[in-house]
């Protein structure tokens, strides 16, 4: 493996693998593979996943969460799936100081199911995730989301100890995906030739906020997440109440 082709995995450790916070009752820790192991390793700091409590079904979302069937062209296999009770679920990446609104969504008080699938070592891989908020904070989500476009539309980020310097734009969206939906395109550049392009979905449909990235490396990703949330938005409506 060249050396590019190395950076190159671990930035995608860093940014693209979903995590999530331990829950105060969680013990088991999801086997790591594939990307995930090869950060963890590499002291990267990819966040670690945990399942959920056992017996915590009440607030089980992940029956709304895609599955690779349902992703075109096939050979996406899953990385890690996680639901958290409540606590914070890091969605594409974790801490982004330099674009705070890009932090995780979740909070204390929200509920969520996420998972990550790959295809391939440079990617895409694509996350999908589920949130639901306390009566009327899924707004607030989504505006904060919205402000990236004017308050951080660039910023560098160290990502597996190299700096990638990220645009950010906003993209067209499928009709009908909730009452409100935020697309972004995340474009990033290094000194050592290796790119980064992430897209972001957010579609809020009640007190549910529906995410969608996809990332890769040195390719166009084409709209994979775009494209996928209609089918995101209808297995939430046939799943969950409210949705």
């Amino acid at each position: 493996m060249t050396r590019t082709n190395g950076v190159a995995l671990l930035l995608l450790g860093t940014l693209a693998l979903t995590g999530c916070s331990a829950h105060a009752n969680a013990e088991t820790t999801v086997r790591l593979t594939g990307l995930a192991r090869l950060a963890a390793v590499s002291g990267s700091g990819a966040p670690v996943m945990v399942a959920p409590r056992a017996g915590a079904t009440t607030d089980d979302l992940r029956a709304a969460l895609l599955s690779d069937a349902d992703i075109p062209g096939g050979g996406f296999t899953p990385v890690a799936v996680a639901t958290s009770h409540n606590g914070k679920v890091s969605i594409g990446g974790g801490s982004f100081p330099g674009c705070p609104a890009l932090e995780p969504m979740t909070t204390d008080q929200t509920v969520s199911a996420a998972v990550t699938y790959a295809k391939g070592a440079m990617g895409p891989y694509l996350t999908d995730a589920v949130v639901r908020f306390p009566a009327g904070q899924a707004t607030e989500a989504l505006k904060a989301l919205r402000s990236t476009t004017t308050d951080c539309k660039s910023f560098e980020q160290q990502l597996a100890g190299i700096t990638v310097r990220f645009t950010l734009a906003a993209t067209s969206l499928p009709a009908g995906l909730g009452d409100e939906a935020v697309g972004l395109r995340m474009t990033g550049t290094t000194d050592i030739g290796v790119s980064v392009t992430a897209d972001i979905v957010a579609a809020r449909r009640g007190d549910y906020v529906l995410w969608l990235n996809d990332t890769a490396i040195g390719t166009d990703s084409a709209g994979l997440a775009a494209s996928l949330a209609p089918a995101a938005a209808k297995r939430c409506t046939a799943s969950l109440p409210g949705c």
